[in-house]
């Protein structure tokens, strides 16, 4: 650049400091946008009628998804949401691409494996906190994870996010995981066999984990879980949609974010409400229990952007200590491709 050129921006930045003081009246709308023009264009919805399905884990029981469409997030932006009731975030997973599933809610340790082995889709939007609990017997105890080696601790889901998760906690304490007795117990039969004595704990994610929690009359203590600590602040299920519907409708991938976000923001600003809405879809609990479980787990969160691409690169370093993710692996990158921002270009 000249000096001559020097001077004139230098001209140009004194002239717009001196005036912003006295008033912007003074300074021209072209100056402005070219000191201060956004980075990025917010993508808005466009309006239009949709009738979308999504795969999705215990629907009847997710906060977030009822209040969206009990609240009128879903209609506040013209969809008409279906949803194909799964069983685990793997499984919602698979169906994408099939019975018309555009998208899938899961656990962010779910859906990183299964794309790295080339799942079309992309994840837009991070949609809760996680509520992962690892609750043993109270007698004799187990005061560290050090102490599980060599127990018997029940999954509902053998290869499932809370495994994985608790698997990730032990490796960094040098634990191996396969050193634990995983054993693959059915959530109606968990709490008979805790009573029983034939486990030593289990690994479990609310409401399931509240409720053995709650019901074991000081029977089992939480030993260690993702409520609390810096955890609590991690996103745990993502909104991914399939790179065929991306492809064809991003708008309407724009329209189920902004829902979404809408959704977790109401959560957040009306706890009690929350709790109220949620406990009519939970008959086996009461309003208290829902109020309490509500208040031990994390505050409402909700991810997009840089900030869900970066909670998935952490991801992606966690699943490589349990090997289900290479070491070669660059997790930036990696996290970089399967995010999308929808609500910027």
């Amino acid at each position: 650049m000249s000096a001559q050129s020097d001077m004139n921006v230098n001209k140009r930045r004194r002239r717009f400091l001196a005036v912003a003081g006295a008033g912007l009246s003074f300074v021209t709308a072209g100056e402005i946008w070219h000191l201060y023009r956004p980075k990025h264009q917010r993508n808005e919805p466009d309006g239009h009628y949709r009738s979308l399905t999504l795969a999705w884990p215990a629907p009847e029981t997710d906060l977030v998804l009822i209040v969206a469409r009990e609240r009128g997030f879903f209609a506040n932006y013209s969809l008409d949401v279906a949803t194909k009731p799964v069983t685990t975030g793997n499984q919602a997973i698979l169906s994408l691409g099939t019975e018309s599933v555009v998208g899938a809610a899961a656990p962010a340790l779910s859906w990183l494996p299964l794309l790295y082995a080339g799942r079309a889709a992309r994840l837009i939007s991070g949609l809760s906190a996680g509520t992962y609990r690892l609750l043993v017997q109270s007698h004799p105890g187990i005061p560290r994870l050090e102490n599980l080696v060599g127990k018997t601790i029940a999954v509902v889901d053998e290869d499932g996010a809370d495994r994985r998760f608790f698997s990730v906690l032990l490796r960094r304490k040098g634990i191996n995981p396969k050193d634990i007795n995983w054993k693959s117990v059915p959530s109606d039969q968990v709490a008979d066999q805790v009573t029983a004595g034939e486990l030593d704990g289990v690994v479990a994610h609310d409401f399931l984990a509240w409720q053995l929690l709650s019901d074991s009359n000081g029977g089992l203590t939480e030993l260690a879980g993702s409520t609390t600590g810096h955890y609590s602040e991690r996103i745990n299920r993502v909104l991914g949609l399939s790179d065929s519907f991306l492809m064809d409708d991003p708008k309407g991938g724009v329209a189920l974010a902004l829902a979404f976000r809408d959704a977790g923001r109401w959560i957040e600003s009306h706890r009690d409400e929350s709790a109220t809405l949620l406990a009519s879809h939970l008959p086996q609990m009461d309003e208290e229990s829902v109020t309490s479980m509500l208040s031990h787990e994390p505050k409402p969160m909700h991810l997009i952007g840089h900030w869900l691409r970066d909670q998935l690169a952490q991801y992606a370093d966690e699943l490589k200590l349990i090997d289900l993710l290479p070491d070669s692996l660059n997790s930036a990158q990696f996290a970089r491709s399967v995010y999308r921002d929808l609500l910027h270009s």
